[in-house]
């Protein structure tokens, strides 16, 4: 009985080195959500008294906590860096042109962003940032321009896309030529009851769940959503010394296990030599 109580605690000490150990990787992650393993204690329970008692047998881990609190944002200039203040993730499409794309929508508050060949907003892995409608944001890199003289003649021109800026309520306008600017579409938020339901897929990005409800969309600065900060992307909400300080403790926790566990070995060696 004593081994499998020790195991529980080397069990959960190791899980939650993992954990830190995660998160301390990721602490130049933009967009990165930390997290923090969760554990349980188990008892086992006794009914042939008449009142009931109940014995520790260890301990278990649970689901890690995801902490989903604001982290520092950091001016880059970029004008296709987006930061969110405040609530909200952005929603992420099916990858353009591949075969048997993943159809689930993917968020994330990595607002790290740029245009494709085809002149889609997509992120560093090629999935299309979604705007209003949920359908993909495209700002072409040439458009046809009218153009009337003096004597009343209409020319047509081809412009080249001169520049691009975001608004903080997410609307995307486009230079065309020296002064020309096009409404390009509105970034598209979404919104959950339960953030800690939220499964966490890897590259800072989630997917809904059961636990986590389906998303709420909307645009920036509505409802409860946060507001773009263009310029800006958000970095890793890792505090690195605090996870240090909690990596020391666990690491003190898995050695008292380890001692512990040795010392049953020994006793039990000993009981059995005789």
């Amino acid at each position: 009985m004593m081994f499998s109580i020790i195991r529980t605690g080397i069990d959960a000490t190791t899980r939650d080195m993992a954990v830190i150990s995660n998160n301390i990787a990721n602490a130049g992650t933009t967009g990165f959500k930390k997290s923090e393993a969760q554990f349980e204690d188990m008892y086992q329970s006794h009914h042939n008294n008449s009142m009931e008692v109940a014995t520790g047998i260890g301990v278990k881990t649970i689901k890690p906590r995801q902490s989903f609190s604001q982290g520092s944002l950091r001016q880059t200039n970029g004008s296709l860096d987006l930061a969110i203040m405040g609530e909200g993730f952005f929603a992420l499409g099916s990858p353009i042109g591949r075969e048997n794309p993943d159809p689930k929508t993917k968020f994330t508050r990595n607002g790290s962003f740029q245009l494709d060949r085809l002149g889609n907003l997509v992120n560093t892995e090629g999935l299309p940032l979604l705007g209003e409608g949920k359908t993909l944001i495209n700002i072409p890199f040439t458009r046809n321009a009218d153009y009337k003289d003096a004597s009343g003649n209409i020319t047509t021109r081809t412009e080249m896309l001169s520049e691009v800026s975001v608004k903080r309520d997410g609307r995307i306008v486009a230079t065309y030529g020296l002064d020309n600017l096009v409404d390009s579409g509105q970034i598209l938020l979404a919104d959950f009851v339960n953030e800690q339901g939220l499964k966490n897929i890897g590259d800072a990005r989630f997917e809904e769940t059961p636990d986590s409800g389906i998303p709420v969309f909307g645009f920036p600065k509505e409802r409860t959503l946060g507001k773009i900060e263009p310029g800006f992307l958000e970095t890793s909400n890792t505090d690195i010394t605090d996870e240090m300080v909690t990596m020391l403790r666990t690491q003190q926790a898995f050695n008292g296990c380890s001692k512990m566990l040795q010392t049953d070995l020994d006793v039990t060696k000993r009981l059995a030599s005789r």
